[in-house]
């Protein structure tokens, strides 16, 4: 019998935890298994429904679930030539700056990306999910005169109250700062620090930091910020929960995540295997019917539920959105993260 086995325990931990998760020698339990690390939540409770069980029952190999991904539990990992994770959800611009020597390459033979946008597929990362950072505002305190751009986030005289975003450097507050302050979107990249860090300085006062995607939801349910640089997964479970709020698609920041699989994995062919797996038409179908992140395989089917239907991009930018520069970002996220920090620290 196929067995899911979700698990968030650290597998460096001790044995009477590992054995919790499967097995003496950690959650890779045996030769027909993978072990799929997510970043938990809502998220993944989705890509456990999309890709995990289907996966499993379908192909006979054990699917063992891990969370958060950690990068440098990855490192530590690959470096030490001990390697019990197989599949992990990592940010397109960590494939592309270790692609080779801390993740393998794709194997195109085994997962099909002929259908899918060219644009987000790596040498070692292949998209499972498309989005945007979306502002979204609260419709009982600006219905009668609702925002329209990533100005009027910053612009507190007429629109005054709190606003939202992840406090990370990487969670679009620098690029968007830009663009509310009039670079083009076409011209964003290399990030303009200063200018970035200067502009949101204009609302360092009314902003409100979150660290979790939960912290994110739960202040849009609770209506403790008015403004939000949000997640729309976030977002429409938000909404889904009563949450008075709307979404603008004026100048989204598009993103993506991908699957990636870690260097020196006994697993390499079941992985990969997973991966084929989750861009199919059905698993991405699925994935959105769970959450509102759109699928990147054209011949998915959409939900029906117009409540996520409002927070999938689905053109209502009308040509004003813009791809994330991941190639930038492979190349700078320690710079950014560092300047962000400072600045957070100030």
């Amino acid at each position: 019998m196929i067995k899911i086995i979700p698990c968030a325990t650290a597998f460096l931990a001790a044995v009477a935890l590992l054995a919790g998760c499967g097995g003496e020698t950690g959650p890779t339990v045996s030769d027909r298994s993978v072990v799929f690390v997510g970043t938990g939540g809502a998220y993944q409770a989705a890509q456990r429904e999309a890709f995990v069980k289907p996966f499993a029952a379908s192909s006979g190999i054990k699917v063992v679930e891990d969370q958060p991904v950690t990068y440098a539990k990855l490192k530590t990992m690959v470096d030490s030539g001990r390697v019990t994770w197989d599949v992990v959800e990592a940010d397109p611009f960590y494939a592309i700056a270790n692609c080779g020597r801390y993740i393998e390459k794709i194997d195109l033979t085994v997962v099909d990306v002929s259908k899918i946008d060219k644009e987000l597929v790596s040498e070692c990362g292949v998209p499972d999910m498309k989005s945007a950072f979306l502002l979204v505002y609260n419709t009982e305190k600006f219905g009668q005169n609702p925002p329209t751009s990533w100005r009027d986030f910053f612009d507190t005289k007429k629109f005054p109250g709190k606003r939202g975003m992840m406090n990370d450097a990487k969670e679009g507050g620098l690029e968007i700062s830009l663009v509310a302050d009039g670079v083009p979107t076409d011209k964003l990249y290399p990030i303009d620090y200063t200018r970035a860090f200067r502009k949101l300085d204009t609302i360092r006062n009314d902003l409100k930091f979150f660290t979790t995607g939960a912290e994110q939801q739960q202040a849009m349910e609770t209506g403790q910020v008015d403004m939000v640089l949000a997640w729309p997964g976030r977002a429409s479970q938000a909404a889904h929960n009563g949450a008075k709020i709307a979404p603008v698609w004026n100048q989204p920041m598009f993103f993506w995540d991908v699957l990636v699989v870690p260097k020196g994995t006994a697993h390499k062919t079941e992985a990969m295997k997973f991966i084929a797996h989750a861009i199919t038409p059905a698993a991405q179908a699925t994935l959105t019917q769970h959450i509102a992140y759109a699928p990147i395989h054209p011949d998915a089917k959409l939900p029906a539920d117009e409540v996520t239907r409002q927070y999938l991009p689905l053109g209502q930018d009308k040509g004003t959105g813009f791809l994330r520069n991941m190639s930038w970002w492979a190349q700078n996220l320690d710079t950014a993260t560092q300047k962000w920090t400072a600045w957070i620290s100030r």
